[in-house]
């Protein structure tokens, strides 16, 4: 027995998947993408060009309720992510996929535009049916870059109000003794060349004046869809390494944040990754990759596609199956592994997504991606400080997420 495999067997079951090569034990994550198109026009992604005429041919109600019956029989305490396009858009797959988790005791996760959350009716709906984590993508704090990146003269204040009748709801539907409260409400922000020097401002615009749970960081990659030619990822991805380092630092001290030091070195490296590079035009087309190894979507995903096509990550570079039968999908997830040794040669940029990366931001991950464990006293296993030396960070009220 190697000194892996002997780490492993002293390991909680979900901190296997952090230790180099480790085997796949369940699927964590199982992403659904219900539609295409999308009401803005995001300069950092073409599914706005997308128009579903094809939708004859996806994956229909009745097949994802049975890829998300086939995901609770492998991982009762797993979550299914919605995915689009703009995926409230189809509002009928949307709450289909929402009030089937809720069914099978399953987590529902979301991140939305927020143009379609217009009236207090819709964000209780939400509360009440939807996506037990609705994200609200937002670019900024301030409206104008929000604006121009995202194609569409109004979008923020749409982004912002969305956020603020969602946590009215859930304020609302506390008092009234509902469980809505059980629902978080993050921001997903992407951060690029524009915005990183202002991240405390972002961070203050969200957690203090929006009030929401949550700001996630996405840094920028290339971008979505079918794009050959990306202007703004060679144009936006510049950042400098120890600033935005610095001001990450300043973020987690001034907010509570308890960041931790893997995955604020693997930001650094992969920014550092991308300096000098002369092929980023050519988006996921070019060939530089990051310096290091950091996603393990392998060995925790899931992703089917909208025509019923599973992978084990995004990209159609690696092997898809077909999933038309019952059992398909825990015949998929065991008989991948050929794939598996593939991706773990994998540097692509998509590695430091929020969605895919090997180590949490903070030391304290959602709990719904975990397997069932007896809590420690700090909340933080032995042998995940041992193989990550994260840091012990502060503990704050905030809800906790990956």
């Amino acid at each position: 027995m190697g000194i892996l495999d002997a780490i492993r067997r002293l390991l909680p079951l979900e901190d296997v998947a952090l230790v180099p090569d480790a085997p796949p034990g369940v699927p964590r994550f199982l992403f659904l993408q219900v539609n295409k198109r999308c009401n803005l026009r995001c300069l950092h992604c073409s599914f706005w060009h997308e128009k579903d005429t094809d939708r004859a041919n996806y994956l229909d109600a009745a097949g994802k309720q049975r890829l998300m019956g086939e995901f609770h029989a492998l991982n009762p305490r797993g979550a299914v992510v919605i995915c689009g396009g703009e995926s409230m858009l189809d509002l009928e797959d949307y709450f289909g996929i929402s009030k089937e988790c809720r069914s099978l005791g399953l987590t529902c996760v979301s991140v939305i535009n927020g143009t379609r959350v217009r009236n207090a009716e819709m964000a209780d709906r939400l509360l009440r049916e939807g996506p037990h984590e609705i994200s609200v993508s937002l670019n900024s704090h301030r409206p104008s870059l929000h604006d121009e990146t995202r194609g569409v003269r109004g979008s923020f204040d749409k982004a912002v109000q969305a956020l603020r009748l969602l946590l009215d709801a859930r304020a609302r539907q506390a008092a009234a003794g509902m469980d809505a409260p059980k629902t978080r409400i993050y921001v997903m922000g992407l951060i690029f060349n524009d915005n990183y020097r202002e991240l405390e401002d972002f961070y203050d615009f969200v957690l203090n004046d929006v009030g929401a749970d949550k700001l996630k960081l996405n840094f920028l990659q290339p971008s979505f869809g079918d794009t050959e030619v990306d202007h703004f990822f060679a144009e936006r991805h510049r950042m400098e390494p120890n600033e935005l380092v610095s001001a990450i630092r300043r973020c987690d001290a001034r907010f509570g944040l308890g960041l931790t030091e893997a995955w604020i070195g693997n930001v650094r490296m992969y920014v550092e990754s991308l300096q000098g590079a002369n092929d980023l035009v050519r988006g996921w087309g070019a060939d530089t990759r990051t310096r290091d190894h950091i996603c393990n979507t392998y060995e925790r995903n899931i992703m089917v596609d909208h025509y019923g096509v599973a992978r084990l990550c995004f990209s159609t570079e690696f092997r898809g199956v077909k999933l038309e039968q019952s059992g398909d999908l825990a015949r998929f997830w065991r008989e991948t592994d050929d794939v598996r040794e593939q991706m773990r040669q994998c540097n692509r940029f998509c590695g430091i997504s929020h969605s895919v990366r090997r180590v949490s931001a903070t030391t304290t991950p959602a709990a719904y991606s975990l397997p069932e464990r007896s809590p420690t006293p700090t909340g933080v296993s032995a042998g995940r400080r041992i193989l990550l030396s994260l840091s012990q960070g502060r503990w704050t009220s905030r809800l906790a997420g990956n």
